[in-house]
Formats: C-alpha cells, structure tokens, sequence
C-alpha cells in the first residue's frame, strides 16, 4: 500500500475553501424560458486543424528542438456585455448576460479576460452546452491589478459565458473577453489524452510508481503551465533565502513569448494518476496568473511571482536548489510530456557542461547525454532538474530525446544563471537570495504544519491496474462490482487506516463508465464516509453528487462541504442513491491475488460483506479511490488493519525514520529482516508496539531502497520502502 502519496487535491468546481483561486464554486442559475431565438452564439472562423497538427509533427522533428507544446489556435476578441450577448432575467430577478462561443471542431476552447474587474456579489460561469463540465464562479476575489485572467479549457467546440451581476452595477463593463482559443488536438480527459494521434510516451514514467518513490515530496513543487491558453510547459515552485513562502515559479523563458504571458498563464499543480498507472489525473489545483520577475532568452529561464500562494490543499512544496559548479553523479527531470500526467526522467550519470546551439550563452546548458528511464517531449519545457540531494540545477530548453532513442536533452544551467547577467530582472539571485547570503545550496520547504499537513492517501501499489469488473451471476453479465448491477448491490467503499486524527477534505474516484439514459440529468450517487472497525458501522458524512458533473476514464475530485472527522480504522464510498434504471456509473477497481488483503466493501440486499468472503469465491479488490486528508501525523494507528495472516502492511512509505510494520498474526522479532539493495542486511532497531505491530527504525542507514522481510510460517513476506531522512 502506498500510505502517503503526497498527492493533494483542492477544489475548483466545488470549492468552499477561502484560499479557493480559480472559482467559488457554485452553479450557473437557470434562465426563465423564453420565446426568442435563444442565446446569441458568436462563431470563430474555420481553419484548418490538420495544417497546424502537421506543423507540429515538423516542429518536433527539428534538431536540438524547443519542447513547449503548442495544442490550441488563438483567436483574437474582443467581447463585452455591451457589444455582444444578450440579457436575461433569472428565476429570482438576477440580471443576467449570456454569450455562447462556438469554434467548429475545437476539441476544447479556453478564454482570455483582459479589464477583468468584477465588483461585489457578481458571478460569472464558463460551461459547455451540456452543462457537464463548469468552471466558476469567478468573482471578485479573482480581480488582479493587471486587470487580465485566464482560465481552464472547457470540452467541446461550443461553451457559454454567463455573468451574473447586481442591478447597481448593471450598466458597467466589467471585463473582455480578448482571446478565444481553439484546441486542436485534445489535451483534457479523454481515452486518447495524447496529441498527434499517437501514443508517444510508452517509456514515460509515471511519477507514483515505485521509480519515484524518492521524489514523493520534490515531485509536488513540478507543475504544468497552460501559456496564454495556446501553449503548455513545465515548472516548479522554488524556493528562496528568506524562506518566506513567495510563490515563485521557474521555467524556461522560450515558453513565454512575452513578458506579459506570465499574467494569463495557469498553473496546474499535483496532475498526475495515483498509482503506477496512465490513469487521467484531475486538474482541479490550479491557480491563475503570475507576474514575470526575471527572464533571460540567451540562457533561457524565467521566474514568475505566482498571484497567490498556493493553499494547504495543494501541498505545495517549494524546491531547494543548488548552484554549486560540481555535478553529481545522477539527476532526475519531473515533468509534463505533451501536457499529460505528471512524469519522471532519471539519468544515472552526471550530466555536462554544455552549448546548446549558437543562438545561447556558451556553455549555459547542461547536457543528459541518455537517459536511463523515462524521457522528454514536447510539453517538458521548463520542467526542473534536480541532483541526487532532490535541488533543482536546471529547467529544460530542448533536446531530441524521445521514447526508442532517448539521447541528448539539454537544460539551463541553474549555476550560471544565478548571477551571468547583472540586471535583476535577467538574473537569479536577485529574487532567490534576496538576504545575499552567498549561499551555494538552499534545501526545499513545505512550510505549512500542524493541521495544514495535507496528504493523499489509497492502497494501491505497483502492482495494481485498473478496469470495470463484471459480475457474473450463474454465467450472464450482471453489472459490475464497481458500480450499477442488477444482483442487489447499492453501496461500495474502500478501508482506510490513517495515522494521527485526521480531517477529510474529500476523495478522488477513478471513475470508469458514466451513461445517462434519456438525459436523465438528475440522477446521482451519494458520497459516504463510515466509521467502523471490521466493517462500515456509522454514517458520519454524505454527500449527493450528480454524475453529469463527473467525467470518465479519469480521477474526480470531490470536495466535501465540512470537515469530517473519522476514527481510527473507516470506509469511503459511494451510494447508488438515486439512478435512472437504464444508466450506469462504474468505478475503476483492481482486481488482486487471492493471498492479498482486500479493502473493498459492499452492501448487497441490506447487508455489508467482505469481497473476500469465502463463500463469495473471489480474490481482494481495492477500489480506485483516493483520499485526501489534512492534520496528518506520522503517529502509529493503534488498531491493526491486516486480517491476512499470510500478509503485512507497512507504512510510511517513505520513511524519514520509523517503519511501523503489521501482520495479520503475531510478530516475533526473529522472523523480520531489512535488507538493502546489494543484500546486505540493515542494522535496525524493532520496538514491539502489539502484539501484530512493530516499529523499525532505519536512523543510522544511508538513504535509499530497502526490502523488509518477514515469515509467516510458511514462507516469506517482503514490502519495499524508501529511506529518505530529512
């Protein structure tokens, strides 16, 4: 089990929280029916897709290439409440401007606000024609002094603005839309998420697989930047002398092609599967706009102030760096290929001081002659690279690297950057060591404690993948375990078993199957959380979600309205609470040996059972669901969850210290050992906390992988778990 994956969600279509940034959360209020023609639409001009597709197919194909990522065509605008749309009344007297915005083929569309000043109790709603897919409401809380906001794409070639505004300032203009972007190539959930019409990424590392297991905490600062609306790249979060919390993100300067662009970019956080698998992230932590600080194109960097600081629900973590002239002997790039889930690239070798190409400082770049796993694409611009000690040494400018030949990428060399130019707004120092401390290293920082410790939790490993199972009744199709089925099922949860008191701030389902019969647009399951110890027992949460706002064949956060509290060992899940007869809504499981725990849970005809009943025939299962959960401690559960005896559970992973182990029976300090990649066996320290729990303690081995053991009378056991002492 993955105890900590350090994978936070915050809420965007939902949001309560106050350090909310892209929207307030909320829905679109509904216009009284009228006899008109309907809401104006204002359509884009044709072009031609394939062209700009096979533009970009030449582009990538250029020696030593840039790697932005170009996925949409811009449009310039220029739309207002006075020149465009129409004005309704609303069921409650709101008055009400609406616009529909039509690009033929787009496979999403995105906006671009310019005099975006919304004043007091406005609400203004971007949303496709279906409705299923809503970003808002944007309020005065997202005014900025530059007067420019960007938002998210929406799905789809036809989207809706709605701006909702009190009387007293109905004959104001209170923003304009200056750019209707276009995506040609379809960078939002989908069963094809990559671009060009193929899979170029086989040997793309998911950053939560095992490979990665050291950078669980770096890997939070990597973020995607969606430039302008047109462009995607890479960046992280770093920090500074001070350690003062600034919100300073670093790039590379070819993804902004002018100052300016810093202002209408977003910046996504924590998109990435949550496992070891190409499942589609959720791209809810997102913040809009930044203000460029420094930007240098010869040695090609920049440095962007972010409009907020990232809230605890994000778990951002602000990067170290190090300046240093002496290169270790290995690195890693997180990124962002072609835009999709978060990756990992990692170089056993050190990396060179060299040129990129003539138009570059000398000797600027530093240069991965091979990869040893993963790789870049387009899109990986700007993504950090980091040394062995996890600081970042560089951001990538370009390379010809791609999966089957994965040589020669180049990236800005961090050391040279710091001070080459003695303008600051050209320059590092100036901003990352604003004490002038002269320091060479700087360690990274999460900075929020206490109860702002935010983490994201689930039971999957490694080993895990992810699929809609069927149930078979006596040799015909049934349902599924997951979701609708006609055998009597109406509830699913996961078990989980969190150290320290713990508040919820809601869950991720990786939903896999999503069908509304007869626009049944009402029909909703119910979010569940349950205390209880070896089955669910107590309702102390519920939530009713419509599954028209939820997306397939992708993880969904969904946010809850209030802190929810549970105890010790609990359940999440859902309820099929009020669906139509003919519509379906599944959720990914995986589907596991026999001689594993299991942590799926379901409720058929009135009763709670175990999947892994032994009347039931069947392996384990674990739902594919993720929690997130503020207030986090590395405090020791006191009630064993492992009822297998053939099994254990250790956790967390990784450790800075203590391993706590459990097994499903009693524990003899003999039957355990820790073994390190060579081998050789660790020297440790096990405290015996219960009779089917111990704590290992690895303080004193150097960092890295280790392997522990265990007999369980009949054969051994082993869990691998990162040493990464802080």
């Amino acid at each position: 089990m993955r105890a900590f994956l350090f994978l936070v969600f915050a809420f965007l279509f939902f949001s309560i929280s106050g350090w909310s940034q892209v929207s307030q959360g909320g829905f679109p209020k509904k216009i009284m029916n009228l006899k008109s023609a309907g809401v104006p639409i204002i359509k884009m001009p044709a072009f031609n897709s394939k062209l700009l597709i096979n533009n970009q197919v030449v582009d990538n194909n250029e020696v030593a290439k840039l790697k932005p990522f170009k996925f949409a065509h811009a449009f310039n605008v220029s739309l207002t409440t006075e020149n465009s749309g129409e004005w309704y009344t609303t069921n409650d007297g709101t008055h009400c401007w609406k616009l529909k915005i039509r690009s033929e083929g787009a496979k999403s569309i995105n906006l671009i606000f310019d005099n975006f000043k919304l004043p007091k109790y406005a609400r203004l709603f971007i949303f496709n024609d279906d409705e299923n897919s809503v970003l808002g409401a944007f309020t005065s809380a997202n005014n900025k002094a530059s007067g420019k906001f960007a938002v998210l794409p929406v799905a789809g070639d036809e989207i809706t603005v709605q701006y909702e505004i009190p009387q007293e300032n109905l004959n104001e203009i209170n923003f304009e839309i200056i750019s209707v972007n276009h995506d040609f190539v379809g960078i939002l959930k989908s069963d094809d998420r990559r671009p060009l019409g193929k899979a170029a990424g086989e040997c793309n590392i998911d950053i939560n697989c095992d490979l990665g297991d050291e950078w669980n905490d770096v890997k939070n600062s990597v973020c995607r930047l969606i430039v302008n609306g047109i462009e995607i790249c890479s960046g992280a979060l770093i920090n500074n002398t001070e350690e003062n919390q600034k919100p300073y993100i670093i790039s590379a300067a070819h993804c902004y092609d002018k100052w300016e662009y810093a202002e209408t970019t977003v910046y996504v956080f924590n998109y990435e599967s949550p496992f070891c698998a190409p499942l589609d992230g959720d791209p809810a932590n997102s913040i809009s706009g930044a203000l460029m600080q420094a930007q240098f194109d010869s040695m090609d960097f920049s440095l962007a102030e972010l409009s907020l600081i990232p809230p605890p629900d994000f778990r951002p973590y602000y990067a170290g760096w190090e300046r240093s002239t002496t290169l270790q002997d290995s690195s890693a790039s997180i990124h962002h290929p072609q835009g999709d889930i978060k990756k990992i690239a990692i170089d056993e070798d050190a990396p060179l001081i060299s040129d990129f190409n003539s138009s570059y400082t000398k000797n600027g770049f530093l240069r991965i002659l091979r990869w040893e796993d993963g790789v870049t694409e387009v899109g990986s611009s700007g993504g950090p690279l980091f040394n062995k000690d996890n600081n970042i040494i560089g951001t990538l400018t370009g390379g010809v690297a791609l999966c089957g030949n994965p040589i020669d990428d180049y990236f800005e060399r961090f050391a040279l950057s710091w001070d080459y130019k003695s303008d600051s707004a050209k320059q590092l120092k100036y901003w990352l060591d604003p004490s002038n401390s002269g320091v060479e290293t700087l360690s990274g920082n999460q900075f929020y404690e206490n109860g702002n410790i935010c983490g994201a939790f689930t039971n999957l490993n490694d080993d895990d993948n992810y699929k809609t199972i069927p149930i078979d009744n006596s040799g015909e199709f049934a349902g599924y375990w997951g979701g609708t089925n006609s055998v009597g099922i109406t509830e699913f949860t996961e078990q989980f078993s969190i150290n320290g008191n713990e508040q919820l701030s809601g869950v991720s389902f990786g939903i896999g199957k999503i069908y509304e019969a007869n626009n049944s647009i009402n029909s909703e399951i119910t979010i569940k959380v349950y205390d209880g110890k070896k089955m669910p027992e107590t309702v102390i949460y519920s939530k009713n979600v419509l599954i028209k706002d939820l997306v397939e064949d992708a993880m969904n956060f969904i946010g809850f309205d209030e802190i929810v509290e549970p105890y010790d060992t609990f359940y999440v899940g859902f309820e099929l609470s009020n669906m139509q007869p003919a519509d379906s809504f599944v959720v990914y499981q995986s589907l596991r040996p026999a001689n594993t725990d299991n942590f799926f849970y379901f409720k058929q005809n009135g009763n709670w059972q175990n999947f892994k009943d032994e009347s039931l025939g069947y392996n384990s299962i674990s739902n594919i669901i993720e929690l997130v959960a503020c207030n986090i401690s590395d405090t020791p559960s006191d009630t064993p969850i492992v009822d297998n005896p053939m099994e254990i559970f250790v956790f967390p992973n990784p450790a800075q210290s203590v391993i706590t182990m459990e097994a499903g029976i009693n524990i003899s300090e003999e039957n355990i050992s820790v073994i390190n990649l060579l081998g050789q066996s660790a020297v440790v320290k096990i405290s015996k906390i219960h009779e089917r729990k111990v704590e290992i303690d690895l303080t004193g081995n150097v960092p890295g992988v280790y392997f522990i053991r265990f007999y369980n009378g009949e054969h051994f056991v082993s869990k691998k778990v990162s040493f990464v002492p802080w």
